[in-house]
């Protein structure tokens, strides 16, 4: 059983990340699939990739590629600015319609690193691509319990600012 669910940024760098990222989506602060996506969004070596964080438009934007075109009728899954709607239009996706990851970002990702933007997207939303087998292969320790610290968080765990 797990006792302590406190969980600590891996450095001083990781911690001013996070705070970025909670900084420009307010639902890190409030619901724990965004909170465990951003902790490990965070991370050095990958929150480098995201480019311009004024210019995303939701938490993995970065990892697609996409476009934003306007659409005159809509449906839920579309989003309005200033009474304006907008579909994102996804360039890839298999055959059962889910979005295949394939920004420029993304691929500049270490293998490691990949699988754990995958693992941050399967708790996020439940988002198919990842396989936990493929993961725990691939990371090392440090990859591996950022990755617990993140199932921590999903679970409702906290995450302790006083260290890292």
């Amino acid at each position: 059983m797990i006792k302590e669910k406190n969980v600590q940024f891996i450095s001083l760098e990781h911690s001013a990340n996070f705070l970025k990222l909670k900084e420009k989506f307010s639902q890190i602060e409030k619901a724990s699939d965004y909170r465990s996506a951003g902790y490990i969004i965070a991370v050095p070596g990958v929150f480098e990739h995201l480019g311009d964080l004024n210019q995303l438009e939701w938490l993995f934007s970065w990892c697609y590629d996409y476009e934003t075109v306007k659409v005159g009728e809509h449906d839920d899954w579309d989003y309005s600015k200033d009474g304006t709607y907008y579909r994102r239009d996804f360039k890839e996706v298999d055959e059962q319609g889910n979005l295949i990851t394939g920004g420029e970002c993304f691929a500049g990702l270490s293998g490691g690193a990949r699988r754990l933007v995958q693992a941050a997207m399967n708790l996020y939303n439940g988002a198919k691509g990842f396989d936990l087998e493929d993961g725990i292969c691939s990371w090392d320790d440090r990859l591996f319990g950022i990755f617990l610290n993140a199932c921590l968080l999903r679970k409702g765990g906290k995450i302790d600012y006083t260290t890292y």
